[in-house]
């Protein structure tokens, strides 16, 4: 199985607790299987290429087109879709909790650009350090694909280009953010691993989840079109059940390394927007 993925918005949390932000999982047999669908439901534009859900001056049309395609070929789809949104306040909230439950391994401190950020002791040689808007939307990111593995027994290769920020190339800076998502996975004991799509035939393969993320983001956003959100209701009760769209949210029971019950402390943390509550 080969799995893509892709996320609306992108990369970073933006300080708004209502913004949504949705991860798009497409699952597919094989790479042949992944270019049979971009091939069905993707639109192209005039010289040929791919559109991408946010992309093309006439993005209005190519967002019709592929939503048409979806319901034109609904009952041929055998691709399964997990769409997965969360508002920023209750991404915080996973943040902020995996702060308290790791207070020994994770820190705080301002960048150069005198930004608050926190620090990840990797090993007793090594740390790693985001913004906070960051660090919250890799933590949240990594919570994602736990409950893709946990809840939907999702298997095999994962493909995504959402961590385009990354710095490229050698040295410590490369694929840092898809490299934490990796490290938080394994250390949570997940089997699953995420890889950046490289070969050229792969760097296409998200086309699918990029227009799903996008489809769904908007009607959760509520700037969808009247006809998008009616369309969407009408691809998740088909009766061949391929698309999942739900909201990600936990409310977690907080334990400090000493034992107290902390969740009204932290709760307290992620309204003021301080680690330390």
């Amino acid at each position: 199985m080969i799995t893509t993925l892709d996320a609306q918005p992108q990369e970073w949390m933006e300080g708004d607790e209502n913004v949504f932000h949705t991860v798009a999982a497409c699952h597919f047999q094989n790479i042949e299987h992944i270019e049979h669908w971009i091939n069905k439901l993707i639109p192209r534009n005039q010289n040929g290429s791919f559109v991408k859900w946010a992309g093309g001056r006439r993005k209005g049309q190519t967002r019709d087109q592929f939503i048409d395609n979806c319901l034109k070929y609904s009952s041929e789809i055998d691709f399964q879709v997990n769409c997965v949104s969360t508002i920023e306040g209750k991404m915080s909230w996973f943040a902020w909790a995996f702060y308290m439950q790791n207070q020994r391994l994770v820190t705080q401190r301002l960048d150069a650009k005198n930004r608050n950020c926190l620090v990840f002791q990797i090993s007793n040689e090594k740390d790693i350090s985001f913004p906070v808007l960051r660090a919250g939307y890799l933590i949240w990111y990594h919570h994602v694909v736990r409950y893709l593995s946990e809840f939907q027994n999702i298997r095999g290769k994962l493909l995504s280009d959402n961590f385009a920020c990354d710095e490229e190339g050698p040295g410590d800076g490369k694929a840092v953010g898809v490299s934490f998502v990796n490290f938080l996975l394994k250390q949570s004991g997940s089997d699953l691993q995420i890889s950046l799509p490289k070969a050229g035939r792969y760097r296409e393969c998200d086309r699918l989840s990029d227009y799903f993320c996008g489809w769904v983001n908007s009607v959760r956003s509520k700037t969808a079109t009247e006809s998008h959100a009616r369309k969407l209701a009408e691809l998740e009760t088909h009766s061949k059940r391929f698309i999942e769209n739900v909201v990600f949210a936990m409310d977690l029971n907080i334990v400090d390394e000493e034992g107290n019950d902390v969740t009204e402390a932290v709760k307290a943390a992620v309204a003021s927007g301080s680690a330390n509550g």
